[in-house]
């Protein structure tokens, strides 16, 4: 068995059909999408026709697609966008639950003068809706709720979010990075996704918006993506994207028992080998392919270290600078210590995974808690 890969979050392996056909995409769709000519005019085509299918997917209007890098540029077009867009709404509604790249653009406007509401989390990681419908009102620029999230994989009821929303007027925007393909998403007004979570290469991802709201473009230049996002479009890498997501579509019942099982016999070993291990939010409804686990006695950083170096690669929701981490503000958020989270390790699934690396993952816990306990204790 060669290494074991458990950090799908952070990103993911190209499908293989992909990566054998970039080449010749590329020989074949080098035109520039904006040229009238017949070279430029076959890559518009393929760009349009991308934008069409990923619609469908959404059930939205194809001009409701924006094709972006990533998800970090598409929380930031959205944010900054709706706030440059409407200056006269300057409070926003959002989770503390939050992926930086939301959270970080909130916080530059809160240094500009707005006021920043975070909604209350429980220690199961659920944002309290009932402080969401006090505190919203047609003067708030924005309610920002992740779908899925990233550390811990527990999922928002962004279908009530949504509802609560439209009663008040209030544009909804949701980080959907984690769940696109693995959870059904409701309409809402402004999404984000990553192609490299599903697959695809890095890069390349889109917003989808409400056509009935306007935002500033972040990005200013030729006028491309309807005026939203100028820069000539990196059409192998959306015919990329379209691909991964035709290839989940086509597979995605499989997928989804294929990670579930993974997901549900990870936590029975862990439960049964290493009892005492805090599985993270295990009683309410999670992504199939996240879990969180919260070791006793031993620090993350070390865990991954030593996890890595007998070859499994795994993460945590700690940042580090200058080799000192810093506990995750998600599981702040929930309510555990600042010693609790700096002990949380982050284990995410591929359809890739096997259960035979899950049972090889979880030995070498249990034996890496084993030799850390007699050495240091």
């Amino acid at each position: 068995m060669g290494r074991i890969y458990l950090d799908n979050a952070a990103t993911t392996p190209v499908f293989n059909q992909i990566l054998q056909s970039l080449y010749t995409w590329g020989k074949e769709y080098f035109g520039n999408p904006s040229s009238i000519h017949s070279d430029g005019q076959k890559s518009r085509l393929l760009l349009e026709e991308c934008r069409r299918e990923i619609a469908s997917v959404l059930n939205c209007d194809e001009e409701e697609i924006i094709f972006t890098s990533c998800a970090t540029e598409s929380n930031n077009t959205i944010i900054k966008g709706l706030a440059e867009k409407y200056p006269e709404k300057d409070e926003i509604i959002v989770s503390p639950i939050e992926h930086k790249s939301v959270l970080n653009p909130v916080k530059y406007l809160a240094r500009k003068g707005y006021k920043v509401r975070f909604l209350p989390v429980d220690k199961n990681g659920t944002v309290d809706l009932e402080m969401l419908e006090k505190w919203i009102s047609p003067k708030i620029l924005l309610v920002s709720v992740i779908h899925g999230n990233n550390e811990t994989g527990v999922l928002q009821d962004i279908d009530k979010v949504s509802k609560i929303c439209r009663e008040k007027e209030c544009i909804f925007f949701s980080d959907t990075v984690q769940s696109f393909l693995k959870e059904d998403i409701p309409e809402i007004d402004f999404l984000s996704v990553s192609g490299h979570k599903i697959h695809a290469p890095k890069g390349i991802g889109f917003l989808k918006r409400n056509k009935n709201i306007e935002i500033e473009p972040l990005i200013h230049g030729g006028g491309q993506e309807f005026g939203l996002r100028s820069g000539t479009e990196n059409i192998i890498y959306i015919k990329a994207l379209k691909e991964a997501i035709r290839i989940w579509i086509e597979n995605k019942d499989r997928y989804i028992s294929h990670l579930k099982e993974l997901k549900r016999y990870f936590v029975e070993l862990i439960h049964k080998e290493l009892p005492g291990e805090e599985v993270v939010s295990e009683n309410v409804k999670t992504l199939p392919h996240i879990v969180s686990v919260i070791f006793s006695n031993i620090d993350a950083q070390t865990m991954i270290m030593a996890l890595n170096s007998r070859g499994i690669s795994v993460s945590s929701g700690s940042a580090c600078s200058s080799g000192t981490p810093t506990p995750s503000h998600v599981l702040l958020a929930y309510g555990y210590s600042s010693e609790e989270a700096l002990r949380a390790v982050r284990f995410s699934f591929s359809i890739f995974n096997t259960k035979e690396e899950i049972k090889k993952t979880v030995e070498t816990i249990k034996n890496i808690k084993k030799d850390f306990n007699l050495f240091f204790f």
